[in-house]
């Protein structure tokens, strides 16, 4: 298993740290099941998280004078 003293916040957090000046990052989920353990019970059974569809970061320079991305198009089914 991964190292425990990292949760999701704190990745969430450092991935957008390093994600300056007009970057996007698109995931596409196609029917995908996590099994999630339950850190305050262990003994618990797993959550199961199900993903179909996406999820985009996108950023923006800090700087004035730093170009913007372009409009996203529309997503198919919005």
């Amino acid at each position: 298993m991964a190292d425990n003293s990292s949760n999701f916040a704190d990745i969430a957090a450092s991935l957008l740290s390093k994600l300056s000046g007009g970057v996007e990052l698109s995931c596409a989920f196609d029917q995908v099941e996590l099994q999630v353990p339950n850190a305050q019970n262990p003994s618990a059974p797993a959550a199961t998280w199900k993903l179909n569809g996406s999820v985009r970061i996108r950023t923006r320079g800090d700087q004035p004078g730093t170009p913007q991305l372009p409009p996203s198009p529309p997503q198919p089914g919005a």
